[in-house]
């Protein structure tokens, strides 16, 4: 499958991806070390997790000792929002095996599916008929979306270790900088159809409004503001193109 040339398309195509993940996959890892977390725990919470949502939400618990059945409801709680995904995306995979389908479904992401689920949309709409097997058609297109995930996918797990590495020679209580980090990068998500020097404004609105944000509510005031952010930037952005 990886000798697909419609998976070099998929990697192509995810170097997007690869720029958002790096400094959040890197502050993951800081954040983890923070908490007490080793390497081996960071690499295989990000290889079986995959979500940084997820993974941020579960460091408090993991550090506080609290039982593993609560940490893995809410992990699992948080990452309900694949199940869609993973259906927007089954039809486009035609009469591939499930055995593949199963192994594809570990590489979603907020960010992997939007890449692929737009292409294959594209595709579809597209006047030009496809001729091909619904076998080939499925295959080609599942191609793509592994170029689009698996490369994300270890982006993720290798900025999470280089994180931790990166926590051992920083100050202490570090950890708590991320805080004015992490808006932008959940803002760039939500409003990822925003492009070019908007996409810039929110990163920049978002890190500027992070720290009165946090000083009103040290818990939700970072979430509030990239949600906040992101909704305004977007609406904007279908306002113009509509104008």
């Amino acid at each position: 499958m990886i000798l697909h040339p419609r998976f070099r398309r998929g990697m192509k195509a995810a170097v997007p991806v690869w720029i958002a993940f790096v400094p959040s996959s890197i502050a993951w890892g800081i954040a983890a070390q923070a908490s007490g977390l080793s390497l081996d725990e960071v690499l295989l919470l990000s290889a079986c997790v995959y979500s940084g949502p997820a993974q941020f939400a579960v460091l408090a618990p993991l550090a506080a000792g609290t039982p593993a059945l609560q940490v893995i409801l809410a992990a699992f709680l948080v990452n309900l929002r694949f199940f869609p995904m993973s259906m927007a995306l089954t039809p486009f995979f035609g009469a591939v095996k499930r055995r593949w389908l199963l192994f594809a479904a570990h590489f979603i992401s907020a960010s992997s599916f939007v890449i692929p689920y737009l292409q294959f949309r594209k595709e579809k709409e597209s006047p030009a008929p496809d001729e091909r097997a619904p076998e080939s058609y499925g295959r080609s297109n599942l191609a793509f979306f592994l170029g689009v995930g698996m490369t994300s996918f270890l982006v993720w797990l290798v900025g999470s270790g280089a994180g931790f590495e990166i926590a051992q020679a920083l100050p202490k209580n570090f950890d708590e900088g991320l805080k004015f980090i992490l808006p932008a990068y959940f803002a760039g998500l939500l409003a990822i159809d925003v492009r070019g020097r908007v996409m810039v404004a929110v990163c920049l609105a978002s890190l500027i409004l992070a720290v009165p944000a946090v000083m009103w509510s040290p818990d939700w005031g970072w979430i509030i503001t990239a949600v906040t952010v992101a909704t305004v930037a977007w609406s904007l952005e279908q306002w113009t193109t509509r104008a």
